[in-house]
Parts: C-alpha cells; sequence; structure tokens
C-alpha cells in the first residue's frame, strides 16, 4: 500500500532576540548615519531602521522633506525625554513612560510622527489611569491632537464625578475651550448653583478669558429663587435681565422643558424597590432620561386599575405612557416620549390615591430607537 505523505510550511517566530539586537543599537554611535539635535544633546540614529519604521522618518530621510544629505538634524520644540522614548519604540517596540506628563508629552510626539500603534496604546493607558486629579489635563490633551477617543472617555469620567471636579485645584488651570464644552452637556450631573460658583472661582484665576460666553452655559433656570438671590445676584457677573427673567421663571412649577442635566445611561436597567408604607413614591435621587418603565409587584395582590406619573419638581405631575392599566401579579411595560424625570408615584385612576399598594419594583430605562 502507498502512503501518501504531506507536508506544510512553518514559520516559526523568534523575535525577541531580534528586538533585543536592535534595541542596542538605539542612540548608540556604531554604524549611525544621522543625529537629531534636541535641545543641546545629539542623538545618534540609523536612517534605514527609522525609515523602515516611520513614515514620517521615511519621508524625512528620503522622501519628498529628505533631510539626508545633513549628518545632523536639529528639532524645534521638542521634549528630548519624549522623543527617546519614541526612538527607543523605534528601534525596540518598547514604550517606557514614567509619569503623566511624560505620557502627554509622548503621545504629543506619537501624534505628530503618525505612530498610530504608540498613540492608541497611550490613549488606553491615560484612560485606564484617569483620576480627579488629572482628567482636566487629559481632556486638554485629547483637544490639542484631535483624539475623539480620549477626549469622550475623559468627559464621560466627569459626568460621573462632577462635584469633585469642580473642586479640585486642577479645575482653576482649565482651558476655556475645556469648560465650556463640559458645560454644554447635558450628562453633566452637578447641581447648578455649584457649577456657578465654580465657574466664578475659575474667572477669579483666569481674569484675561471673555466670562460671558463661559456665563451663557450656566442654566439659571434650573437654580431656585433663593439661589439666584442670594448667590447669582450679589456676584455681579450674570446680567441682571437674565437674573430677573431666571427669578420670575423659578417661582413657577418647574417642567420637564427645562434644560436639566440628565443621568443617562441608553439601554440600561436601573431598578428601584418602593417599600414605603405610604404608597408607591419613587425619588430618583437626581434627574434620568428615561422612556421606558417596568412596573412589577413584589407581593401578590388582586388586580388594580393604575396609572405611574412623572415628575421634574413633585409639584407637576404627568401621566406617563397611553392611560390606566391593570396591574396584578405579570409586569407591566409603560413607554413613553423620552424626558427627564425625578420623581415617580403610582395612583389609583378612580379615587387619585396613592397609598392603595406598597411593595412594587419599578425598572426605568431610556432604549434606543
Amino acid at each position: 500500500m502507498n502512503h501518501a505523505t504531506s507536508s506544510s510550511s512553518v514559520d516559526i517566530i523568534l523575535g525577541d532576540l531580534v528586538l533585543e539586537d536592535m534595541d542596542r543599537f538605539c542612540m548608540n554611535e556604531l554604524f549611525s548615519d544621522v543625529s537629531f539635535l534636541v535641545g543641546d544633546q545629539s542623538l545618534p540614529a540609523h536612517s534605514v531602521i527609522l525609515a523602515a519604521r516611520s513614515e514620517y522618518f521615511c519621508a524625512m530621510l528620503y522622501g519628498g522633506m529628505s533631510v539626508l544629505n545633513e549628518r545632523q538634524i536639529r528639532l524645534e520644540s521638542v521634549p528630548l525625554e519624549a522623543f527617546k522614548v519614541i526612538l527607543r519604540y523605534l528601534y525596540s517596540g518598547k514604550l517606557h513612560i514614567s509619569t503623566l506628563d511624560a505620557s502627554c508629552e509622548v503621545l504629543g510626539l506619537a501624534n505628530m510622527y503618525c505612530l498610530l500603534e504608540v498613540e492608541s496604546a497611550l490613549v488606553k493607558h491615560l484612560l485606564e489611569n484617569m483620576t480627579v486629579s488629572n482628567v482636566w489635563m487629559i481632556l486638554d490633551m485629547g483637544h490639542t491632537h484631535n483624539l475623539s477617543q480620549l477626549a469622550n472617555g475623559c468627559l464621560k469620567y466627569i459626568d460621573n464625578n462632577g462635584d469633585q471636579m469642580l473642586e479640585h485645584d486642577s479645575f482653576q488651570m482649565l482651558s476655556k475651550q475645556s469648560l465650556e464644552e463640559v458645560l454644554r452637556r447635558d450628562s453633566f450631573k452637578v447641581r447648578e448653583v455649584k457649577i456657578f460658583k465654580a465657574v466664578c472661582k475659575w474667572n477669579r484665576h483666569n481674569p484675561n478669558e471673555d466670562i460671558k460666553s463661559v456665563m451663557s452655559l450656566v442654566r439659571l433656570s434650573l437654580m431656585s429663587a433663593d439661589e439666584l438671590i442670594q448667590v447669582v445676584r450679589p456676584s455681579k457677573i450674570a446680567e441682571p435681565e437674565k437674573i430677573a427673567d431666571a427669578i420670575e421663571k423659578a417661582l413657577l412649577p418647574k417642567n420637564q422643558n427645562l434644560p436639566y442635566r440628565c443621568t443617562n445611561y441608553p439601554d440600561k436597567d436601573v431598578k428601584f424597590l418602593n417599600t414605603s408604607t405610604e404608597g408607591i413614591f419613587i425619588d430618583l435621587s437626581w434627574w434620568w432620561l428615561i422612556n421606558c418603565m417596568c412596573v412589577l409587584p413584589s407581593k401578590p395582590f388582586d388586580t388594580w386599575n393604575c396609572a405611574m406619573e412623572v415628575s421634574c419638581d413633585m409639584t407637576h405631575w404627568d401621566r406617563a405612557g397611553t392611560g390606566t392599566f391593570q396591574l396584578a401579579i405579570h409586569c407591566e411595560y409603560i413607554t413613553f416620549t423620552t424626558r427627564p424625570v425625578r420623581y415617580i408615584r403610582m395612583v389609583d385612576t378612580e379615587s387619585g390615591r396613592t397609598d392603595l399598594i406598597n411593595y412594587v419594583l419599578i425598572q426605568v430605562k431610556l432604549k434606543k430607537n
């Protein structure tokens, strides 16, 4: 019997020693044919390695922007230690980052030299190491280099830690561009009077900036009349007519049409268990942007004709959904137009009473279309 034999080629990767050998040539005079003058320090390099590893350096050394005939290339406004990190990466594939400042400087060079792998790695590193003390700096870095993933990650962190962000000393150093971007956000979860006080403090540290454009983003209509009279008016920063208009509106019942700053978690279920003995009334603790509720009794009881009502201020209540429903042992889904909600209550459709049932699990949600 003839036995057929087959063979296939296999690539066995032995790359570690190659990288180690390449790394030995980094900033080494041996075989170097070019050097970079950064500040007052000359760094030897090898044009063929740099050209092979980077399109930017390939163009610099061999392409249309070629300077290969120059033995020494001066790099203006380039941080020395960050450039050394970039060189080490090009030779060895390693990134050595010691501090946040160093990360930001290296990120700036990676962005300039179109090193997408380095850029992506540093964005991931910065997002994973954000803190209250550094996120403003990282946000400004994201804007400076048009890194939307980095900037968006910072903004989400800021949304969820708003009170701490405004209290930290680094807030005073925030650029006007980033401050205005944060104040425009409907999801920046901080009480408006606290935002106003923080903006006033920022203005004292940045007196040359146009405070009017910043102040126009503070939502005076969300403050109480007392806050407007006792805090805003004495500051003399906001325009008197705008204060007067806000005070007039503050004396009226609030409604869902005000520009609330809302918690916004699309397609995330949030459960609230009502255990009050005085009926179904739930305070969500903050304004949530929702368009769906699921109501489920935690105890069996007779069928009850009822309706759900929602409010932003406990004064003005609106019926959620199309009307009444029969609540029994099964879950009842209620959908309505997306809107801010702070308070939820269940009412008896015949008597209007809110105390006929207790122990209900209510799940709120913002469903994507």
